[in-house]
This record gives C-alpha cells, structure tokens and sequence, in this order.
C-alpha cells in the first residue's frame, strides 16, 4: 500500500477559510444562508409578479387598440355607403383586408394568453407587429378615400 501525504477532503475548506479569515471574510453562518434564500425567493417572487402586470398591461391595451380599429372599421364601412361605385368597390376590398388582418390580431391576442413566460416576449413582438400593421393598413385605407 502506497502512502500519500496527508490530504483530506476537507482540507480545501479549511484552506479557503483560512483565506477568509486572513482577507477580512467572515464564513456564510446559517442564518446568513437562510437570509439570503429569503430574500432570493422573495426576489423570485416579486419578479415573476412583475412579469404578471406587464403581460396584462400590454394584452389591456392591445385589446384596446383592437376595439378602436373595429369602430374606426365600422365607421369605413358607413363612408363605403356614401361614396361612388367604382370606389365603393375599391373601399370593400380594403375593408375585406382589414377584416382579415383583424382576425389575425384577435388570434394573436388570445394566443398571448396562454402563452409561457420563455415564448412571451416573441409572441408579444408578433402581436405588436400584427396589430401595427392592421392599423397602418387602416391609415392606407382612408387615405384612399375622396
């Protein structure tokens, strides 16, 4: 049987304390641990509660932003009525794309609500992107008209 020198398991704790102790670094007592825990998890906590208020922020105001391109839609639609009939045809087909593009934004919302916190910040980038279109295909739409 060979012999080594001395050496312990524990020895590369006793080294490091030794370190500690010569550099001003008192050891992690227990309490200390436990405190520091507390405050990781409470961390934890107020970040995820966080997270929780922005998704709902951002799906309150969406929802919004939808709900006044619908009227802004409606409202087409009654000035379609009042204009001539080459253009109300022109008018329809925007209002047709809208529509679509629309659903598309009500599909992306709801989406949003189930969605997991990794793939959040890619599906509320799709959403934003969804709806800025609609809404400057609104714009393209009543620009069109006399």
């Amino acid at each position: 049987m060979r012999t080594r020198p001395y050496r312990s398991r524990y020895g590369a704790w006793i080294v490091i304390a030794g370190m500690a102790s010569v550099m001003g670094v008192a050891p992690v007592s227990s309490a200390g641990t436990e405190t520091i825990t507390k405050e990781a998890k409470e961390t934890l906590e107020a970040t995820k509660q966080y997270t929780i208020e922005q998704k709902e922020a951002f799906q309150r105001k969406a929802h919004e932003e939808l709900a006044v391109v619908q009227k802004q839609i409606g409202a087409l639609r009654e000035k379609g009525q009042k204009v001539s009939a080459a253009t109300r045809a022109e008018l329809q087909k925007s209002i047709n794309e809208l529509e679509k593009k629309k659903d598309a934004a009500k599909h992306e919302l709801e989406q949003l609500r189930t969605v997991t916190d990794s793939k959040w910040a890619a599906m509320k980038a799709k959403a934003k992107s969804t709806l800025d279109d609609l809404k400057s295909s609104y714009q393209e739409a009543v620009s069109r008209l006399p």
